[in-house]
């Protein structure tokens, strides 16, 4: 069944927007547009009204995303019963992930399962988490990394570990001074509430980070001096480690980035803001051998990769 047509209409009815569809599409803007135009061109009639940026379904639009859908639906449910029917020992595992945590923690887990399981087609599909649960939720992902703090009610999980939020700083940082050792930590605590005026980088308000940061700061009734916000962690530790300004960071995430200018990093309260990640999947998802051989590698190699 080829439904590619259907496929990228509904997605760009569904985010309104070219850079997302096109990133959850994986395919270039011009592209996509280019398709979109020759599905209208084909059909003589506009599906989308273009309002700048936004794409908005016309009404020919949205009785054309309602069949499509369901379309897609049946499609979805045909790969599902193909699924079930191929052997235990061969398939398609198909893994979301944030991007970040995809680059330090997959390859870890490849590495043996594809030595293990060399007939298992592994697709990687990289994204925010509000694309990732609607890729689980439309049955094109069989398996999602993500907190727990973000599961919904659709899903069953199986914990993979824990992972604290950590507070950073350049190292010649004068909030070094006022860091409190903490007795069975390898880190130190750094009061919160000695925040206030910093400049302080966030992440976006599409990454569940950000949710972590902005109850950090509300907890902590913190006043910055400025808020700068960037999309990638990793930016933000460099940043940090240039005397910028501070931020926050998850703990697996630090342990792999270096720089040539120290960072430090500081513990704040992992019983209010620790995180526990987990594997998920739909709970009307009945988990194949390759599935559950995927999820006990992530077992194994969470252990590393949440070590401090």
């Amino acid at each position: 069944m080829d439904l590619k047509e259907q496929k990228y209409v509904c997605t760009l009815a569904e985010c309104k927007s070219l850079t997302r569809a096109s990133e959850r599409l994986y395919i270039s803007q011009p592209a996509l547009s280019l398709y979109i135009n020759n599905v209208e061109k084909n059909l003589g009639a506009p599906l989308f009204k273009r309002n700048g940026r936004k794409f908005e379904l016309t009404w020919l639009g949205k009785q054309y995303v309602e069949k499509a859908s369901q379309m897609l639906e049946l499609e979805r449910q045909f790969e599902a019963v193909m699924r079930q029917t191929e052997q235990e020992s061969a398939g398609q595992v198909r893994i979301g992930i944030a991007q970040r945590r995809a680059i330090w923690f997959l390859p870890a887990v490849l590495s043996v399962y594809e030595r293990e399981w060399p007939q298992v087609d592994v697709v990687i599909r990289e994204g925010n988490l509000a694309d990732l649960t609607i890729m689980l939720k439309n049955r094109e992902l069989d398996l999602v990394v993500l907190s727990q703090s973000d599961v919904t009610s659709e899903m069953e999980t199986i914990p993979l570990g824990m992972e604290d939020f950590l507070l950073m700083v350049s190292g010649d940082h004068p909030l070094n001074e006022k860091a409190v050792p903490v007795e069975g930590s390898k880190l130190d605590f750094l009061d919160p509430h000695l925040l206030s005026g910093e400049t302080i980088f966030l992440n976006t308000e599409m990454q569940s980070a950000r949710r972590v940061e902005e109850k950090i700061l509300k907890d902590y009734k913190v006043k910055p001096g400025r808020i700068r916000v960037v999309r990638n962690m990793e930016l933000g530790a460099q940043l940090v480690a240039e005397g910028l300004g501070v931020g926050f960071i998850r703990q697996g995430y630090q342990k792999n980035i270096h720089y040539p200018k120290p960072v430090k990093y500081y513990t704040i309260d992992s019983s209010k803001y620790g995180q526990n990640v987990v594997v998920a999947y739909r709970q009307d998802v009945e988990l194949t051998k390759p599935m559950r051989a995927m999820i006990m590698q992530m077992k194994d190699a969470a252990e590393e990769y949440l070590e401090f």
